[in-house]
Parts: C-alpha cells; sequence; structure tokens
C-alpha cells in the first residue's frame, strides 16, 4: 500500500498539492485525472521520489520515503510524458544500461519481451535521437517497466502510443496487478482511466475531490444518465 499523508508541495508561493491524504491499494490501477495544474505530475514525483522539498510523509507500505530512498528507487518504475532519454546510446543499450542499474538476473530476455511488446525490435540497434516522439515513449515505458518493480507510476506517458502497443500494455498492467503490484497511471484522456482504472482520483487546484471505485462511477454515471468525462467538468467548475 501507498500510503499519503498531508502532502504539501509548493514552487515558490504557488501550491501545487494541497494538504493531500490517500491510501492507493496494492493490487489495483488507480487512475488521476485533472485539469493542467491540478498537481498530478507533482504528485506522482513526489511518490516516486523526485522531490527533494515536500511536506507530508509517503509511505510504501511500513516504510517512510525519506528515510528509505534507496529502497524506493529500486522498488519503482517512473515513466514521464516529456520524455528524456540519452539520444546517443542505441534503444537496446539504454535498456540494458536501465537492467544493470536495477541489476536485473536475466536482462536479455526481459528486454526481449519488451521490445516485442511495443514491436520496437527492430529499430533497437539505431540511436535514441533518431527516434519518433511515439518510439521513445516506448524506450521509456520499457525502462520504467524492466524488472518488475513493485510499485509503477506513469505520468500522461502513454500519449503517442499506438492501439496495439496500448492493448498490449494494458495486459500487462493486468497481469502485474493481479501479482500485487501498485500501478499509478495519470492521463488526460479521462476515457482510457475510465477503462483501464479502479479505483479513479480527480484532482483540482492541488486537492483530491474525488476518489471512486469504478462501481461508483458506474452508479454516478446512471443516476445523472452523463459520462465520467461529462461529471468531471461539473466537477471542476463547482
Amino acid at each position: 500500500m501507498l500510503d499519503i499523508k498531508n502532502l504539501v508541495i509548493t514552487y515558490e508561493t504557488n501550491i501545487a498539492v494541497d494538504h493531500v491524504n490517500l491510501q492507493i491499494e496494492s493490487g489495483r490501477i488507480t487512475g488521476i485525472i485533472g485539469a493542467n495544474g491540478a498537481g498530478k505530475s507533482s504528485l506522482i514525483k513526489a511518490c516516486a521520489g523526485l522531490l527533494p522539498d515536500m511536506e507530508g510523509s509517503i509511505y510504501f507500505d511500513s516504510k517512510e520515503l525519506s528515510a528509505n530512498r534507496f529502497f524506493v528507487r529500486k522498488s519503482c518504475g517512473y515513466a514521464p510524458e516529456d520524455v528524456e532519454l540519452m539520444p546517443y546510446l542505441k534503444g537496446r543499450e539504454f535498456l540494458q544500461l536501465i537492467a544493470s542499474i536495477r541489476a536485473i538476473k536475466d536482462p536479455e530476455t526481459e528486454i526481449e519481451f519488451l521490445e516485442e511488446m511495443f514491436g520496437i525490435t527492430e529499430v533497437q540497434e539505431d540511436l535514441i535521437i533518431n527516434f519518433s516522439h511515439g518510439m521513445k515513449q516506448k524506450i521509456s515505458i520499457a525502462a520504467a517497466l524492466i524488472g518488475r518493480p513493485e510499485y509503477l507510476f506513469f505520468d500522461e506517458a502513454l500519449n503517442g502510443l499506438d492501439a496495439l502497443s496500448m492493448q498490449r500494455l494494458k495486459d500487462h498492467f493486468n497481469s502485474l496487478k493481479k501479482a500485487g503490484h501498485t500501478i499509478i497511471l495519470s492521463s488526460h484522456i479521462i476515457s482510457l482511466i475510465r477503462d483501464w482504472c479502479d479505483p479513479v482520483i480527480v484532482m483540482h487546484q492541488g486537492k483530491v475531490i474525488q476518489n471512486l471505485s469504478q462501481q461508483e462511477i458506474i452508479s454516478l454515471e446512471e443516476k445523472g444518465k452523463k459520462k465520467l468525462e461529462q461529471l468531471f467538468v461539473e466537477w471542476i467548475r463547482k
């Protein structure tokens, strides 16, 4: 379980995350939606151990993040929307580097599995600098998945993936979920979050304004005769 307690993240005078308390259960794909500036990315970066300054506490089961940063880095995979890779490495070299850092026992088997899943085997000997945006996203997501980390964070990272890769990734997420992994996924594509995730968290102006199970979403949609996209707009306009 990921336990977030009274989390506050401030950039100069701007409060990006405002006293957020959340318990995110293992064995779930948890979705986060919100408009630009809602605090989604800051929340995910904090959980992934990428923000040095914040108030509050984040616990990975019983381990508090600030006192166990090595554990967090070893146990987490993170993929952002804006990919920053090593441009003059080949795709396969980059994945081999990540596997080496994580001390994967059988890296080649795992790299081959991920290459096949994303359909990137034929381009893996090319330099990353020559990759398209979509190809870089696939490499970034593959790097996050190497070693099957217990905690996985994807911050708008699925933008640019083709339909086949999306379906294969969804199937892989579901297999990780069944194995008890914790997956947190943010996206502006509300229909994707609605389809892939349970529960769905809605953020607005740094706060969590909704935390809904799939069953609760179905009930609200049926009651209001509206889709989640329409409900979302109503929530953030209040």
